[in-house]
């Protein structure tokens, strides 16, 4: 049987399930170039189409992780939630219709809009529970034949978090929290509280935080939630209403306490890291009283994790610490876009009654490029290049990097989720403090204040981080071991953090040869591996990667087996 899921809402993608594994996957912002693409994924339908090998015809059926039906319990809770203020009901109807008109309606048309693309089809059109499927899309590929599983996000059709326990291809839910009451939605507050981009930036909230002291914390407690005896919690959102947020419109009640909201443009403040530490406090406090109330309940010490709370790596991190439970697993896309890959495993094991045989052991689920390709691309460019072998590039790669040469890396194929994981990667000397100042001005253009994760063999990683599990997708932070952090300290967080990704040999051969090399000369088993992008989605192809590359001022470019020079300086 073949499915094929979708998520056309926010962080729109597109996957699919041939006889129960995932074949392929991959967010359209990567094809459109738009972060976090709203609408259709045409594009990411039709890689997945052509990774199969298949076409329309050969399709059984499409899944789609939302049920629109439902689209009328939504607005009466958030009407409800709106009527002390005429603003924010005019924010929340305003956002709303603009979702009627675009992404709600393809719901109902989608099988026309299919059709129109890609022609007619034989094909089952299955509307799945958006939290059901963040909740497939973590257990159904985690290595757990039985686990208590936790979706948090800002808002499915009407829930914000669900309490599940998963055996097998059984999913049962327990309990759930509704809107208006979304940890996510409140952490999406602050963030454009602090004058960054709504459903977007939530991340540097995350890595502003450790700058900062918890002063405003026991305000959020005590004055935003309501934390209750069992394990939910309830939020009094008009405090901080989320529409209000996206449009940079904040109470009065609000603004008494925090101060005036930062506008987009102006400096970062130690008053605003206080902010943005003490909202960070109270959602890993929430998060520890549900998934504590969740384990009371299933007496199980497996978690997954998943909805776009879950990418809150350092949350993350601190749960194995304050739960009972022992074993945790998120999936690389975790937020809204690994919905497609829950919806299309959910139809397929619910029509065969297969058992699960698929193990989710590497994010790489995107396109890959032939030689040819990026060798025609180059030659569009006017650039030069050097082909080598495997041996050569690493050996080459790993002896410019400890000189403290910077190495946009482009390998196999893209990864699937908002971390680059060694095959669409900017990869760097984690030795050299310096790197940290340089990347982030020079060439990412983006705030000081932001960490860059390591990436360490899997097998040193316990010798550099007091990781209690395997970091595959660099969705935990963990604690930098204290003799370490001289030695990487690129990659060591103000708090003495760090996100690692540990690479197992058999996710990653190249990737982890690279770090050997590194290691044979420097002695460090660990790179500074960020995204390779700069204010844009993470490159996909080649022609992205080699515009990408000369937009900045990074030494050297390899796609595949191509090591390429930068041609010019870039002025400063």
């Amino acid at each position: 049987m073949i499915v094929l899921g979708i998520n056309n809402m926010h962080d729109a993608s597109a996957a699919i399930v041939v006889d129960g594994k995932v074949v392929a996957a991959a967010e359209e912002e990567r094809f459109s170039r738009r972060k976090h693409h709203v609408g259709f994924p045409v594009n990411a339908f039709q890689y997945c189409l052509d990774e199969a090998g298949i076409t329309i015809k050969d399709l059984d059926a499409v899944a789609l992780s939302w049920r629109p039906w439902v689209l009328g319990t939504r607005v009466l809770n958030a009407l409800k939630s709106v009527s002390f203020s005429k603003k924010a009901f005019q924010a929340k109807t305003s956002r709303g219709m603009g979702q009627m008109g675009n992404e709600w309606y393809q719901l109902f048309t989608m099988k026309w809009l299919i059709e129109r693309h890609f022609g007619k089809g034989n094909f089952r059109l299955q509307y799945i529970d958006h939290h059901l499927c963040h909740a497939v899309s973590a257990f159904f590929v985690s290595p757990f034949e039985r686990a208590a599983a936790l979706t948090v996000d800002g808002a499915g059709e009407e829930d914000t978090t669900v309490f599940w326990m998963c055996e097998g291809t059984e999913i049962k839910r327990l309990a759930s929290i509704k809107l208006p009451h979304s940890l996510g939605q409140f952490y999406a507050s602050i963030t454009g509280f602090l004058g960054f981009k709504v459903q977007s930036d939530e991340y540097k909230v995350m890595g502003m935080a450790p700058y900062g002291k918890p002063v405003f914390a026991d305000f959020f407690r005590n004055k935003i939630f309501d934390i209750r005896k069992d394990g939910t919690f309830r939020l009094k959102s008009r405090f901080l209403d989320y529409h209000l947020a996206r449009q940079g419109i904040f109470l009065e009640e609000i603004i008494q306490v925090l101060g005036k909201n930062r506008l987009p443009d102006e400096e970062v403040t130690n008053h605003h890291m206080d902010i943005a530490r003490s909202a960070q406090v109270v959602i890993e406090e929430v998060l520890f009283h549900m998934a504590n109330h969740l384990h009371s309940k299933t007496r199980v010490d497996k978690l997954c994790l998943a909805g776009g709370v879950a990418l809150n790596c350092v949350a993350n991190g601190k749960l194995l610490d304050n739960t009972p439970f022992r074993q945790i697993f998120v999936q690389p896309a975790a937020g809204d876009a690994g919905t497609s890959i829950g919806a299309a495993l959910h139809v397929y094991h619910r029509y065969t009654r297969e058992p699960r045989r698929y193990q989710m052991k590497g994010a790489y689920l995107g396109p890959s490029y032939s030689n040819q390709r990026c060798i025609e691309t180059l030659n569009e460019f006017g650039l030069s290049y050097k082909e080598l072998t495997k041996e050569e590039l690493c050996s080459r790669i790993a002896t410019f990097l400890s000189e403290g040469k910077l190495v946009c890396w482009f390998q196999g194929r893209m990864e699937w989720g908002p971390r680059a994981l060694g095959n669409r990667s900017l990869l760097a000397d984690p030795r050299r403090a310096e790197m940290r100042d340089i990347i982030n001005l020079k060439v990412k253009q983006r705030e000081p204040f932001r960490p860059f994760a390591p990436s360490v063999l899997e097998e040193k990683s316990y010798d550099y981080f007091g990781n209690p599990i395997p970091s595959p997708f660099m969705l935990f932070a963990f604690k930098v071991n204290p003799d370490r952090q001289k030695d990487i300290p690129a990659v060591t967080h103000v708090d003495g953090t760090a996100r690692p990704q540990t690479v197992r040999k058999e996710a990653n051969p190249l990737y982890w040869n690279l770090i050997k090399e590194f290691e044979n000369r420097t002695g460090v088993p660990v790179l500074l591996n960020t995204s390779f992008n700069v204010q844009e989605p993470i490159v996909c192809s080649p022609k992205d990667a080699v515009a990408c590359f000369l937009k900045t001022k990074v030494d050297y470019l390899v796609l595949n087996n191509l090591l390429i020079e930068q041609p010019h300086k870039v002025p400063s």
